[in-house]
This record gives C-alpha cells, sequence and structure tokens, in this order.
C-alpha cells in the first residue's frame, strides 16, 4: 500500500519500490537526526499533535514529510529518534531516486530531489510544483536552470491507467474551452486547473480524486468491505440514500457500496483520515483547502519578523483563531497562518513571506 492509494501503487512502484532488509536506523539528508523504523502494525507511542491538527479515522498515524500524504498503520515509516515535529518518511520515500532524467513534464533537463526548496527568505520551505500549481513543503524534484520544480506526487503520475476509464489518464494543465466537470466528484474545472484527461475521450477527473482514495473501506454500519464505485450500480432499484446521514445522493459521484448489503455512503460520511477529509471540504466549498491540500501543517519554524518572538508554527486557521493580530484584523479561517508559540500572536502567513 502506497501513500495515495493502491491506484498509486502500479504507477510509481517501478521507480523505486524493491523488496529487501529494511535498517532499523537510517540517516537522511533531509533531516539532522537519526530516524528509527516503525514496522507496519507496530505499537508505538504517537506523539502529541500540533495544535488544530485532528487525528479522525482509526490507522492514521500523520503526514510523510517527503510526498505530504498519509501514513497510516498498515505501512512502514521512519521517525525521527527524538520525535521532534512529528517528522516522518514513508519508507519508501527514503528511496526516492536522486534525480529524474527525461522527465515528462520537463525532458530537456535532469531533475534533482531536493529535501526542501532553496529559496532566499523561504522560511517555511513553500514551493509551487510546475505541474499542478499547488503550493507543497514536502520533497520536491527541481531545475535550478529552469525554476522548475515538481512535488514528489506529482513527479510519478504523469499516467494513470485507472479503474474509472479503460483508457490510459494523462496529468495536464487543464484550459477548458467550455465548462467541463470531474466525471468523479462532478466539480467543474476551474481554469489551469490540473486534471487526469483521456486524450481519446472527453473524460477529466481531478487527480485527488483518482489518487487518494483507497479502493475499499470498513465502516461499523456493515460487515462487509464497501468498495469504492464510479457511478449508478447494476441492477439497484429507487434512489441512493447514505447509511450515515440518511440524506439521498447523487449516484453519478463516486461514493462507496457494498453489493451484499446493497447499502451505500457518500462520500461526505466516509471515515478518513484529515488529509482526505480536507480534500473532500474543499471540493464542497469552492477555492478553499483544496490549495492546500499538498502541506503539511503543524511544523515548527523560526521566522524573523516585527513581533518579539520568533518561533512560529505553520498551521491552517480556523473559526477559533479570530483576526489577524499583525496588520490587516480579518480573520484567519480558511488561511495559512503563522502562530507565536510563546504568546497568542497570530497572522496571515502572507505578512510575513510572498508565496511563490
Amino acid at each position: 500500500m502506497l501513500p495515495l492509494s493502491d491506484e498509486t501503487y502500479k504507477i510509481i512502484s517501478k521507480f523505486f519500490f524493491k523488496e529487501g532488509n529494511k535498517e532499523t536506523t537510517i540517516t537522511h539528508k533531509s533531516h539532522p537526526h537519526q530516524l528509527t523504523l516503525v514496522d507496519a502494525g507496530q505499537t508505538y507511542i504517537t506523539p502529541p499533535p500540533p495544535p488544530t491538527f485532528s487525528r479522525t479515522t482509526d490507522g492514521f498515524i500523520d503526514l510523510c514529510n517527503a510526498c505530504t500524504k498519509p501514513i497510516m498503520d498498515t505501512m512502514s515509516f521512519y521517525m525521527c529518534t527524538y520525535a521532534c515535529d512529528n517528522f516522518m518518511l514513508h519508507e519508501w520515500c527514503t528511496r526516492l531516486p536522486a534525480e529524474l532524467k527525461g522527465h515528462p513534464g520537463h525532458p530537456q533537463h535532469t531533475l534533482l530531489l531536493l529535501p526542501k526548496v532553496l529559496y532566499k527568505g523561504n522560511d517555511v520551505d513553500l514551493f509551487r510544483c510546475s505541474a499542478c500549481m499547488d503550493h507543497c513543503n514536502g520533497f520536491l524534484y527541481n531545475c535550478d536552470k529552469c525554476n522548475f520544480n515538481i512535488d514528489v506526487s506529482c513527479a510519478f503520475t504523469h499516467e494513470v491507467k485507472h479503474s474509472s476509464h479503460p483508457h490510459l489518464l494523462s496529468r495536464v494543465r487543464y484550459r477548458p474551452i467550455i465548462k467541463d466537470y470531474c466525471r468523479m466528484c462532478l466539480v467543474s474545472f476551474r481554469y489551469s486547473e490540473t486534471s487526469l484527461t483521456c486524450k481519446l475521450c472527453a473524460f477529466h477527473i481531478h487527480p485527488e480524486c483518482g489518487l487518494l482514495f483507497p479502493k475499499t473501506i470498513r465502516h461499523k454500519y456493515d460487515k462487509h468491505p464497501m468498495t469504492l464505485t464510479y457511478g449508478p450500480v447494476e441492477n439497484h432499484g429507487g434512489d441512493y440514500f447514505c447509511e450515515v446521514c440518511e440524506e439521498e445522493f447523487n449516484p453519478n459521484a463516486f461514493f462507496y457500496h457494498c453489493q451484499e448489503c446493497q447499502q451505500s455512503i457518500h462520500l461526505g460520511c466516509v471515515p478518513l483520515d484529515p488529509k482526505r477529509k480536507a480534500y473532500i471540504y474543499g471540493l464542497c466549498r469552492e477555492g478553499v483547502s483544496r490549495c492546500f491540500r499538498n502541506i503539511k501543517f503543524g511544523g515548527l519554524k523560526t521566522i524573523r519578523t516585527s513581533h518579539r518572538h520568533s518561533e512560529f508554527r505553520l498551521l491552517y486557521g480556523t473559526e477559533s483563531d479570530g483576526p489577524c493580530n499583525h496588520y490587516c484584523d480579518v480573520l484567519l479561517e480558511d488561511f495559512m497562518i503563522l502562530k507565536c508559540q510563546l504568546c497568542e500572536h497570530v497572522m496571515h502567513l502572507g505578512h510575513i513571506i510572498s508565496l511563490p
């Protein structure tokens, strides 16, 4: 099982997955301390989450600092020996190739793997991915000559064979001539948004819709595994109602279904880890958290500002954070924010750095 789903396993395993003995401890250029292996299913003490960070799903541990995708308790991973700042890497992310040659997104130059972006004055390590155009603070593949940066997930998902469609899907920057929508979530594409597109059909899906969700889940409302379903179920009579919230939903959007019990759960009620929950929340509120889907929040940063303290956490603003204390007095909800660790000072990130 890989960071996104079993769909992703087929795509990126050929690049860096190798069977073999795993080292109990390793050193990695991305972190100053030794990293300790935690095998899949191994019991360990979870470090306390930073403020506003929630663990809402059984099995979810944290986000990987390399790919910024979920680490589940079914996966092997490495964590800092001192548990500093919740630094964790999927086991396979410690073996990402150091360079990519002939990448379809930038074939003219070799791309080098970097643990963080090297922009001067960018104390929060944010970059904008040249493929999906979202901000990210994980590892990246970089061409310094062309200022080309691509996040780890985009680097290995330029072509996808997806179970929702019979043809190969290619990652493209979507520039719709006419208004079109994702065939999985039914949400319209924004201008220049990235899509996985069939070059033979008018079929497009969001990369996250296609790669972020597991094929099967377990739920207390059904004794069988529930399968990810991409449209109306054959021989299903009547309307579709979610077993959790009991509300009717559109079966043309993807949902989870048990064929034996004829029970369904729409995506908003599926027990998912916070990363996937945030994405669903962003689909429901156009333009909100979708742009933060590749960011691991909670990291402690040392940033020099006009404020008397310099230790801040990068967080996702919530209603309880109230207004910005720095300049604007605008509410912080749904923004990237910096919260001082020594007092109650909190501010928009945009006041401190110009986002790339």
